[in-house]
């Protein structure tokens, strides 16, 4: 089991989910604020309450053995799998090869075809925009094989997309396109469902809501971002939550590599998992 699952084991296992709700699952009465501890200390007081209510029923609970609580209470594998230590010392080897390769040719390079490494050297007293360190690894590394990912397609991406077949005949450095086209499964796109298709079912249903509710929903709540759904949504979340209030804000890196800063301040502590998503660490 990974961290997330306990995480998942331990929320559901807090008085969250024991309270009452309504039938769309909303909670029913109480305040949150008023009914959420305080202190770690009062919420462990409070979770034994409970389980000593929860014990003194007359419900037949089942002998679990010594061995088998020992059993659990040890420190569980971890998901990731461990590198044998072989494929971490080749792997690392064939990166330094593959680095002293790439500076051994630009060495040879500017000496044999220094018209080739313009950009590189200082010209008319202005410094290059990049240093030939710094795009070593685009020149001589992952040009080679971005072919694999920089992959040109004509038409809106949907479940599959048209693919604009190229060559090279000279490792990457510039291509040629065939003038086929082929039609094939989109692994690659945030639209592999089709959303931005100009017709179906999706493109009816955008075109219904913007006749609707105007073409403003896109943008920032401090221009003309607000609407009556938007408002109508954080309060369904709120009384789900059995908060007050509730903001929703849309998904992706920025929601939190910006929000996180906006929320905390210097002296605060903010606990975050080591396999949290690059986002949240870059925001925390």
């Amino acid at each position: 089991m990974g961290k997330g699952q306990r995480a998942v084991q331990a929320f559901r296992s807090t008085e969250f989910i024991e309270k009452p709700r309504d039938q769309e699952g909303l909670v029913l009465g109480g305040n949150p604020f008023k009914d959420a501890p305080s202190t770690s200390a009062s919420l462990l007081s409070k979770k034994s309450t409970v389980l000593s209510e929860k014990s003194a029923s007359p419900a037949v609970v089942p002998t679990v053995s010594k061995e088998v609580i020992e059993a659990g209470l040890k420190d569980e594998p971890s998901e990731l799998e461990s590198v044998p230590t072989f494929i971490l010392v080749t792997t690392y080897l064939s990166f330094l090869m593959l680095i002293l390769f790439a500076h051994a040719r630009d060495f040879v390079g500017k000496l044999v075809n220094p018209e080739q490494y313009v950009q590189l050297r200082e010209q008319n007293g202005y410094a290059p925009m990049v240093s030939d360190f710094e795009s070593l690894w685009t020149r001589r590394l992952y040009g080679r094989i971005r072919d694999c990912f920089n992959r040109p397609i004509t038409g809106v991406a949907g479940g599959r997309v048209n693919l604009l077949e190229r060559v090279s005949h000279d490792f990457n450095t510039t291509f040629e396109f065939t003038g086929r086209i082929r039609n094939v499964l989109n692994l690659a796109s945030y639209n592999y469902l089709g959303f931005a298709q100009s017709h179906g079912p999706c493109a009816d249903k955008v075109e219904e809501a913007m006749r609707e509710h105007g073409i403003t929903q896109a943008s920032s709540r401090v221009e003309a971002g607000r609407s009556k759904l938007l408002v109508e949504t954080e309060d369904m979340v709120a009384r789900f939550m059995g908060t007050e209030s509730a903001l929703i804000v849309s998904m992706g890196y920025a929601t939190n590599a910006l929000n996180i800063p906006s929320l905390v301040s210097k002296g605060c502590l903010i606990i975050s998992d080591e396999l949290n998503h690059s986002s949240l660490v870059s925001g925390a």
